[in-house]
């Protein structure tokens, strides 16, 4: 893909090549699902959180919500982009964030060639696994 970059459009938070044949546009909801399953299939994140925190309660979003907790921005330099985690209760936060961070340029840079410039991770809750009550046996007589 990188033979396309000279003919990159410069319009405002859109992603086109000309390729010869025609155009290629990536829309922001495209990469911000390729962010979020790169996200999702980091360990220590439990899910994505929506990016607008309401009442200071972050919520676990659904598998097919996930894209709702990546915000993406572009501009002619390449792809700002912020994702709203949700990690596991006892993980090293900031090496969880920095394999999160690989992760998503990686697949960005590797699925459609785009030059990932910033990416930011905000962790907006912590899960703890919630814990099965022991079986309680009655007593026999």
């Amino acid at each position: 893909m990188r033979w396309i970059r000279d003919f990159i459009s410069k319009e405002k938070n859109k992603q086109k090549y000309f390729t010869g044949l025609g155009w290629v546009e990536i829309s922001p909801t495209a990469i911000a699902t390729l962010a979020s399953v790169a996200t999702l299939q980091s360990y220590g994140v439990v899910g994505m959180a929506a990016s607008n925190i309401a009442d200071g309660i972050s919520e676990l979003l659904k598998l097919e919500e996930a894209n709702r907790g990546v915000k993406v921005e572009i501009d002619e330099d390449g792809i700002k982009i912020d994702l709203y985690i949700i990690v596991a209760y006892g993980v090293r936060i900031p090496e969880v964030a920095h394999n999160v961070m690989e992760r998503v340029k990686w697949s960005l840079e590797r699925t459609v060639g785009l030059n990932v410039k910033e990416i930011n991770v905000n962790v907006w809750g912590i899960r703890v696994k919630e814990e099965k009550e022991p079986i309680m046996w009655e007593e026999e007589i």
